[in-house]
């Protein structure tokens, strides 16, 4: 990635201070590349929503400016505006910048929250040198860390990619980032996307006996993981695979997420994400015991096998153990 401009602007909602740069960063300066494309790169790998800015867009006005620092100043202004005098929102920085990136230009926008460090400074009382602890408020987070809000558009395409939380503003969390500054509707995330067809999957188990709850679960998070090679996931499939030839319950199903998911073919960015988080099907007994099993593993019946019994309890079967491992630490 190539910086060409990059500035930073101080939105010290603590002390009721706005301090706008009246000049940019050095971007020949190997710290802060390293820092700026280090979140990039986390951003680009988080849970994005995507969208599309328009001509008539607040933002996408903005960035036909071409002073770099006043059109920043101007986004910063209206930050600070939305975020002063909300408890639940930190105090922070907002980092500006134009670059080059493997997809073409792009412009981003990252908020950088201040988080409570201590350090050690040196004083002399009277004649004795003196090692103290100070508190400082302003420390930004490490380019490691994952930042709450940031929004990176591809300046050909206008497609951008957005991360941000919900906070509470007048009593109501609300998703202040897109809403009240950006000014604009992104798509529903994958992550929501996934949330509702678990949510739904849950509902339609819930209301028939034949069809425990962990089963349909663990299926649906098999077919998932199964898509996700193709870098999309289909909810009819879900249907299909999770309730089989329980026509009622695949029909109720269908009728429940197509209210909320309105394209049965949700694609997937981040495959990789996913496909860690999916790999591993967890389950946690009455008993207390808890047990993660590889997806592998899971679907191979000499392997595993959950068996119901007459009794309407479950028993499960781990088969052709070899060895067993003592995960003790100290």
């Amino acid at each position: 990635m190539i910086i060409q401009h990059a500035i930073l602007h101080i939105l010290d909602t603590n002390t009721g201070n706005l301090i706008a740069s009246q000049g940019e960063m050095s971007v020949t300066d190997i710290g802060v590349h390293d820092y700026i494309e280090k979140l990039v790169n986390k951003i680009y790998a988080s849970d994005v929503k995507t969208g599309t800015i328009t001509g008539n867009d607040y933002l996408q006005t903005l960035l036909a400016e071409k002073d770099f620092p006043e059109m920043t100043t101007k986004l910063a202004m209206k930050l600070f505006e939305v975020v002063t005098g909300s408890e639940g929102i930190q105090a922070g920085d907002l980092l500006s910048f134009q670059a080059t990136a493997d997809d073409g230009p792009i412009f981003g926008m990252i908020k950088l929250n201040f988080s409570p460090r201590y350090a050690h400074s040196v004083t002399y009382i009277e004649d004795q040198m003196v090692n103290n602890l100070v508190l400082n408020q302003a420390v930004l987070p490490a380019a490691t860390q994952t930042v709450d809000e940031a929004i990176l558009i591809n300046m050909m395409t206008n497609n951008y990619h957005l991360i941000e939380k919900k906070h509470l503003i007048d009593g109501h969390r609300v998703a202040y980032f897109s809403e009240k500054f950006l000014n604009i509707t992104p798509d529903v995330s994958i992550k929501e996307n996934l949330q509702t067809i678990k949510r739904t999957v849950k509902n339609v188990a819930e209301k028939y006996d034949n069809l425990p709850e962990h089963e349909a679960l663990a299926t649906t998070q098999a077919v998932i993981y199964e898509a996700l090679e193709a870098g999309s996931i289909d909810t009819d499939t879900i249907a299909e695979k999770v309730f089989s030839d329980n026509e009622p319950a695949k029909l109720l199903y269908r009728e429940q997420i197509s209210k909320k998911i309105t394209d049965k073919e949700i694609p997937v960015e981040n495959t990789q994400k996913y496909e860690k988080k999916y790999r591993v099907q967890k389950f946690k007994l009455d008993s207390g015991i808890e047990i993660s099993i590889p997806m592998a593993i899971y679907q191979d019946k000499t392997k595993v096998e959950f068996v119901n019994q007459s009794n309407g309890t479950t028993s499960l079967i781990i088969k052709d153990i070899e060895t067993v491992l003592n995960k003790f630490t100290v």
